[in-house]
């Protein structure tokens, strides 16, 4: 039995053995799995460019655009970013490729202090927060665009460009939003059962770096008093990483609980 779709709801065939057909662009499921191994078969039908000019078919820059993503991440960065950006204007809806595209740029040479080094972590962001726009619910743009605000704020300040960062306020604003979102997505797909591994216990201690950076040294702690239960959480309290995460959240506690004490006692003696 063959269910034609619609552009207005999800589409999912009416039982196990039933089949769809739907556009490229519109939101599927498959049939629920009581039990048992499922096995789907997917046909993709290609599109061609129209031959009549005018044409309002945009079908085939949506296939492009697909065709173009796995190609791109194959190539060295320059070819890859010229790719991507061709791929998005194929397909400027599609939430991958900005993704992709703003996870390739915050991959350069950190050490690098050049203004065109600061001009790809500026795009970088900019393409994480499209992705985010076009995706709300995807957990791992939210994620990258906040470790990439946290990355341009210690680039800016090693590379004195801190007079080109967003207001203090804006910029964590702009961070706990979007490492909140990722958490709180990333734990309902857990959940699910199809989390993206996210580090979860990193998302933490970024918001703990960072608000420790603005001498928000109460919001710090809260955010890294988290840390730690995050990982024994995950299971992975054993490893390498992990022990190096609670070695650095214990100074930084350290740290911003001596600077919270010393402001409360200045401020009583203020009063």
């Amino acid at each position: 039995a063959l269910t034609g779709g619609d552009d207005e709801h999800i589409q999912r065939p009416t039982a196990p053995g039933h089949a769809i057909l739907h556009k490229t662009t519109q939101r599927h499921a498959g049939a629920p799995t009581t039990s048992g191994v499922r096995d789907i078969l997917v046909i993709f039908l290609s599109a061609r460019r129209p031959e009549t000019p005018g044409s309002d078919e945009n079908t085939w820059r949506i296939e492009r655009a697909m065709r173009l993503l796995p190609i791109a991440k194959e190539l060295p960065k320059d070819k890859l970013v010229h790719c991507l950006n061709l791929a998005k204007s194929n397909d400027p809806t599609n939430s991958e490729l900005p993704y992709w595209l703003g996870v390739h740029l915050m991959q350069g040479d950190m050490n690098d202090p050049s203004d065109e080094r600061w001009a790809e972590i500026c795009e970088g962001i900019d393409s994480l927060k499209l992705a985010t726009i076009l995706n709300p619910t995807d957990a791992r743009s939210h994620y990258h665009l906040g470790m990439s605000i946290s990355t341009r704020h210690n680039y800016a300040m090693r590379t004195r460009r801190a007079h080109l960062l967003p207001p203090p306020k804006e910029a964590a604003e702009s961070l706990m939003h979007a490492f909140e979102t990722a958490i709180e997505l990333e734990r309902k797909c857990v959940e699910a059962g199809c989390g993206n591994e996210i580090n979860v216990p990193a998302a933490f201690l970024s918001l703990g770096d960072f608000m420790a950076r603005l001498k928000h040294f109460d919001k710090a702690i809260f955010y890294l008093d988290q840390v730690e239960e995050t990982i024994r959480k995950s299971g992975d309290f054993d490893k390498d990483w992990a022990q190096s995460f609670l070695q650095e959240v214990v100074s930084m506690l350290d740290y911003c609980k001596k600077e919270s004490e010393e402001r409360k006692a200045k401020k009583s003696l203020v009063k």
